[in-house]
């Protein structure tokens, strides 16, 4: 049995959070033996039972702003010291994820690269910064795995050896869960006569919000028989509900709030928009193509989820969209079956 060793930051709301947990839930018990490190208390998702939960103390902040083999020399973590077949920093922007996959005895190691990091270095000033201090940790680790062949081309543009391995290796989309909280009611009332517009993610300046916010704008201008709920919370929350009062976009858009539910308002909508600034996948594309919804993407996400047919004129697919009969439920399967195979081929390789 193949012992693994994955270390994220924690479980709180979020793609990287949920992710590990839908990975973690399809891994066969019977041929792998799974730790799951993690750091604090902030639990928004249920523990993935195919585990072992270990929790650890995070190291003082300050390591963060240190060269990176200096703050590894420093940082003492209490890990276990049994020997693992693949240790794992399934986070990636952690300084202690990173370190105590290296620290750990392990045959091989491996990184996610969750997202564009040649775009997010340039857009945000704090990653800037940080990536500063920790870039020299991706040499340590033998593999790198990438969530779409978008945010790997970025990764090594940056950050290519010959000696390493590279893969792609997408996000399972649980689709049993989603056909099951789809059962659950929705508790805010929906006008069936318009065409209801649904986003799903962080409050932050990568999800682009300010920018749907003004395509929204700009439809009221042709059409006003719509509606869109903005479902999530973050740092810029109040900064965009702000935004919507500035726009007088009142009667137009609802922020919901998070929820560890949004099928339950998927499930009502006729349209998913996403308009990222960048994106690592964009997983939430894939779990509302599963629900049956329409999915909208600007062209410059496309290379993170090519599944998904972009649109070059988003305000002109939004005048023209008419109302239609939902699709079916998706289970994914064929796309679920060929993640489950690049797994197998990263913790089987020697």
């Amino acid at each position: 049995m193949k012992k693994i060793a994955i270390y994220i930051n924690e479980l709180g709301m979020g793609g990287i959070e949920k992710s590990v947990i839908n990975l973690i839930n399809k891994i066969d018990t019977k041929e792998y033996q799974i730790d799951l490190f993690i750091f604090g208390e902030n639990n928004f998702y249920e523990l993935p039972k195919n585990a072992k939960i270990i929790k650890l103390k995070k190291p003082s902040s300050l390591l963060r702003f240190l060269p990176f083999k200096i703050s590894l020399k420093i940082y003492k973590p209490e890990i276990p010291k049994k020997e693992y077949d693949l240790a794992i920093d399934f986070d990636s922007y952690q300084f202690h994820t990173a370190a105590c996959a290296i620290k750990t005895k392990a045959k091989k190691r491996a990184i996610w690269i969750h997202n564009d990091i040649k775009i997010k270095i340039k857009e945000e000033i704090k990653y800037r910064i940080l990536y500063y201090f920790f870039r020299k940790k991706y040499d340590y680790f033998d593999t790198y795995c990438a969530v779409s062949e978008g945010a790997l081309k970025s990764f090594k543009e940056l950050k290519e050896k010959s000696n390493k391995k590279y893969m792609v290796i997408p996000n399972y989309i649980n689709t049993d869960e989603i056909k099951e909280k789809m059962k659950e009611p929705c508790e805010i009332k929906i006008d069936k006569n318009k065409i209801n517009i649904i986003t799903v993610g962080r409050l932050c300046h990568q999800k682009g919000i300010d920018i749907m916010l003004k395509e929204i704008k700009e439809l009221t201008k042709h059409r006003q028989d719509f509606h869109l709920y903005i479902v999530g919370s973050g740092e810029e929350e109040e900064k965009l509900k702000k935004v919507k009062c500035d726009l007088e976009l009142e009667e137009y858009v609802t922020f919901t709030g998070e929820t560890k539910n949004p099928f339950k308002y998927l499930k009502e909508m006729d349209l998913f928009y996403l308009s990222s600034r960048y994106e690592g996948q964009g997983m939430v594309l894939l779990e509302a193509l599963s629900v049956g919804i329409d999915v909208l993407i600007p062209t410059h996400l496309e290379k993170y989820c090519p599944i998904i047919k972009a649109e070059k004129n988003i305000l002109k697919y939004l005048k023209e969209y008419k109302k239609h009969k939902k699709k079916e439920y998706n289970p994914l399967t064929e796309y679920n079956e060929q993640i489950t195979k690049k797994l197998e081929e990263l913790f089987t390789s020697e």
